[in-house]
This record gives C-alpha cells, structure tokens and sequence, in this order.
C-alpha cells in the first residue's frame, strides 16, 4: 500500500482532486500545535471541491499519516492498526475533519474519536461558494471549529455496578468527552497541543492507577447471546458460570454485555452496533480481552479482533486455558495438550497476521502456546504423537482396572458437576489429601482410594475403590471428550457410579441435567448411580424439601461438616453389591 493512499468513498474523484488529497501527506504543522490556519483552510477548499467531507489524521510530530474522505466514523482507523497503550494513555492521533454543515460533532463522531482513543479530534465546519484558488488553497472557509477530546471518568464505580441483569438490561459505561464552544481558526491554532495532550494523559493515568489493577490478571468484558428459547434464569446462569471460569482462568470480569438475537449473525455473532458497543466499552473500562459465552468459528473470531481491535476467545478456550493451568501428572499435561492442538488446529489461519497470541493470558497457556504459528504439517504429526501417548495411557489404564476387577474389588466412579465438591468428599472419607479449593476444575487427575463400606450381606465391611474424577460443566468441549477418552474411561469401567450435586448452587436441576447427558454420550454405558446432595448446610429448608420430593431416592450429605456420611456408606454398600450381582 502506497503512503499516499486515500481511504474512503473516492467514487466520482477527478484525479486532480485525488492529487490534491495526496498532497496532504506531504504537509506538517509544528509538533506542538492542534492545526495551523493554513491546514485547516487547505482541507476546507479540499472538502468544497469535492464537496465531501475530508479527515486528516496526524501523529504527534504533526506528520500526516492517514487521509480519508468521508466523516470521521467512515475513515476511522481500523482498531488493530493502532498502538495498544491500555486505559491510561491515548492514540498518539489527532484528527482533523471538515463537515459541510454548521453543527456541533454528532455523538457518531465523538464515538469513532472514543473508539479510536483519539489525542483530539477537530470539526471544521465549512462554508463554500465552490470557489477553490489554484494548488487547493483557499480563505475563509471555515466558519467555525469545534474541538473535541476525551475526558476520564469514574470508571472504578461503572466496573462495580456493571454486571447486573436483573433489571433486564446490561448498564453499558459510556465513554466521557469534552467539547468545546465554537472557536475560530486564530484561537484554535494558539493551543498548546502538547501541553493539553500530556495534561490528559496524565488524569487517565491517574483514574487507571485508582482502579488498582492486577497487571498479572486479565481485564475482561463477556459477552452473552440469548436465544429465544432460552430462559432468563437459564441465561444467567450461563453467564455466571462464564463469569466464574473466567475468574478461575486468571481474569476479571469488568462488565457483561449480552443480546437477544432469533439467529446468530454468521460473521460477528452479534449485530454491528452491538460489535461497536463491545468495542467502546473495552475502550472505556481499559479492558484487554473479550470472552463470548459460546463457541466462535476462526473467521468469526478473526471479524471480531479486527472491529474490537484486541483478543477475543470463546468459551472453550477459557476451559482450556483452566485445564492448562491445573493439570499436574504427565497424563494431564498430555491430554490437555492434545486438546489445545485439536482446538487451534483449524483456528492456525489467520492468526498471528491480525494479531499476536502470544503475548500471555486466558486462551494463551499451556503446552500448546509455543505452536500457534508452526506450519500445519508440524501440528498434524504432534497430535498423531499425542494421540499415541494418549492411547498407551488408555492400555495402562485399562491393565490397572483388569488388575483390581481380577482382585474382585468393585469399584465406584465419583461424578459431578465442577465445584459439586467430590474431591472433598473423596478426603473426607478415606483421607486422600487431594487438593481442594472453591474453584471450577480444581482438580484434573483421577485419584483412586480404598474405603470400607458395609456389606449387606456379611457382618464384615467391604472394601471398594472409589476413583474421583474430572468435573463435568454444562456443554463439555468435545475437544476436552475426546483428550480425556483415558480419564473418562474411569466412568463407563466403574461398577457403580456416584453422583455429587451441589445443592447450594441455585442451578442445581439444570446440573444434574447437564452430568446425565454427558453420561449418555459415553460409548459404554455407565453402571448403577447413586445420587447424594451434597452441601445441605448451606441450603434453604424450601430447597431441601424440593429436592427430597423431586428425589426420594437421593442421599443427603455435607462433606465439609461430614454430615449424612455414615447413611452414604451404607448406600454405597447396597449399590455395589446392585451392581456387582447384575454383572
């Protein structure tokens, strides 16, 4: 592309007119000057020939660098092609545009200058008579200026109260300029520009630093998109759950976004305005990565980076990157490689050109990071590797099973929602110390315990393997399904299986929903399952009696004040010697 490039409407330009435009990249005005009279008289006689409007966008030394026909909002630069400095700091970019008609800038303007973080913008308003002296100069065109600049706000406050829905509507920070009266060219081109610059940046800075933000945690703003089947408890929920991955992942979430749409738009998933929306509040609330609350094809992903102008990932990726981060034996590390390549396999194109992935945070961990940009050819031979691995892992697992089946030890699979609390449980009964804490997928590996039950018939307890496994989450990747076939094998191989369900979670129906469906698409259908509630020390009397009536046949347990352990031990043993008689 040609550094004289004009961008914008040039339909209908005569080519002396196009030279005229061109001309422009060869003027400068003093660094420390908004415009001259000159300039701004040159782009008025400009825009009266033409008879559209002109915009002219130069960098701090006075250098200009982008020249445009059309408004502001028509010309503006493309998000991605401008310097990523965060909340405290602006562009480097002044514009200066000409408007046909005698009127303050239109909140479209002033939008575009917000989007595009601009050092200032300037609105001449023109008057023509169609005259236009030889070599595109010309007086008394301009009838007045307007000029325009961004001012901080109390973002702090707007971050606190951004992420309720239940009013039904999503409060969206808007963006804080200042524009001044009408001035003439004289009093516009005696402003200090530098001087107004650095006074601006540094009371951004200042609300940035207020804010007190975590330089090693993501600034996020999620996106959801309701469907018009989807009820609105549903669709919370969703977008709560996403709002805790995403503070597992190593993020925090500054405001929800959400749109109601009868069908997903196939190139940016939500409408235009809803895109510019995003685009300004990450602009307005210094944020740097944006999450959507479902899937995201590669081409959608790359239209919504180049009009957001920062990272966007999807859901699955934020799973992804929480995996990366928790797995600790070799097996773990190497499914959840093996699930990272299959995800970014087919997501190579394009990457790396619009934008680098490597440069840290959610969707950029883990063992996988390193490869974004290596050929196809080399990804494809890592996964047939992997997946080698993952398939002696899978033997050897299977062996450890034939091994303990030959003993005659039955065992039990302990299943659940994320978070449902089985690896609390599975310490509280047999004093396994496996790690624990109040986070979604805080645990990967499976780890396999002895616990003595009763034997209904026999005085004499038994013993049982008892194995905790991965959590399940509502629309499980298929990528992490099939990375983890080793793991979940553990499931569908188990004699029984346990089912843990977090009472104290106001979703919990939907839970057990979303855990008996994955079960289903198991290859091999799992055994006998015994359903416990678990955390009824932080329920509801309401809750409890709905659940007992919903299901009678349910066992009803606290694992952390080890409340019901004794009736669950007793369960467990009616239903392995169930499920060990029906072989």
């Amino acid at each position: 592309m040609s550094i004289e490039t004009i961008f914008g409407n040039l339909q209908g330009l005569k080519s002396s007119q196009l030279k005229q435009l061109q001309r422009l990249y060869h003027q400068r005005i003093p660094g420390d000057r908004i415009t001259t009279p000159e300039f701004a008289q040159r782009l008025a006689a400009i825009s009266t020939d033409i008879k559209q409007p002109v915009c002219a966008y130069l960098n701090r030394r006075g250098q200009v660098m982008r020249v445009g026909v059309g408004t502001p909002r028509q010309t503006q630069i493309p998000l991605l092609e401008l310097p990523r400095y965060g909340a405290g700091r602006l562009s480097g970019i002044r514009c200066i545009s000409t408007h046909m008609k005698s009127e303050l800038p239109s909140e479209g303007v002033l939008t575009s200058m917000a989007l595009q973080r601009l050092d200032v913008l300037v609105v001449l308003n023109i008057t023509g008579t169609g005259f236009t002296r030889r070599g595109g100069g010309a007086t008394g065109y301009v009838k007045e200026a307007y000029l325009a600049h961004l001012t901080p706000q109390d973002t702090h406050a707007l971050i606190a109260s951004s992420n309720s829905l239940q009013s039904g509507v999503s409060p969206v920070p808007h963006p804080s300029w200042s524009v001044s009266p009408a001035l003439s060219l004289d009093v516009l081109g005696k402003q200090d520009f530098l001087d107004l610059v650095e006074g601006l940046e540094e009371e951004l800075r200042r609300e940035f630093i207020a804010q007190e933000v975590d330089s090693d945690r993501d600034r996020v703003v999620i996106v959801g998109v309701m469907a018009e089947k989807m009820g609105t408890h549903t669709f919370q929920d969703t977008l709560a759950e996403l709002g805790r991955l995403v503070d597992t992942a190593g993020g925090d979430v500054l405001q929800t976004l959400w749109q109601k749409r009868s069908h997903i738009h196939p190139q940016t998933v939500v409408g235009e305005g809803k895109v510019q929306e995003i685009a300004l509040t990450a602009q307005t609330l210094g944020a740097n990565l944006i999450v959507f609350d479902r899937d995201l094809s590669p081409a959608q992903v790359r239209n919504l980076e180049a009009q957001i102008g920062m990272r966007v990932v999807d859901r699955t990726e934020v799973i992804l990157d929480i995996f990366a981060q928790r797995a600790q034996s070799g097996a773990g590390k190497l499914q959840v490689e093996l699930a990272q390549l299959e995800y970014m396999l087919p997501r190579l194109a394009g990457r790396g050109q619009a934008m680098s992935r490597l440069g840290g945070g959610i969707g950029t961990r883990g063992p996988g990071e390193t490869k974004l940009e290596t050929e196809r050819r080399a990804i494809q031979r890592r996964i047939s590797r992997l997946q080698r691995e993952v398939n002696q892992f899978q033997a050897h697992r299977a062996r450890l099973r034939q091994r303990r089946q030959h003993h005659q030890v039955p065992s039990v699979a302990l299943v659940g929602y994320t978070n449902a609390g089985k690896s609390t449980l599975l310490n509280t009964l047999t004093n396994a110390e496996v790690y624990t804490a109040d986070q979604l997928f805080a645990t990967l590996d499976p780890t396999t315990r002895r616990l003595a039950v009763p034997n209904p018939d026999s005085n004499q307890p038994q013993e049982i393997l008892i194995t905790d496994t991965v959590g399940f989450i509502h629309e499980l990747p298929a990528s992490l399904m099939d990375a983890f076939r080793a793991t979940l094998e553990e499931v569908t191989e188990a004699d029984a299986l346990l089912h843990l369900v977090d009472l104290s979670h106001p979703a919990w129906l939907s839970h057990i929903r979303s855990v008996r469906e994955i079960l289903a698409q198991m290859p091999i259908t799992p055994g006998p399952a015994l359903l416990a509630f678990n955390k009824i020390d932080d329920v509801d009397s309401d809750t409890l009696v709905q659940a007992q009536e919903e299901f009678p046949l349910a066992v009803f347990i606290s694992a952390s004040q080890r409340l019901g352990l004794e009736t669950l031990r007793q369960r467990l043993g009616l239903l392995v010697d169930y499920a060990v008689t029906s072989r």
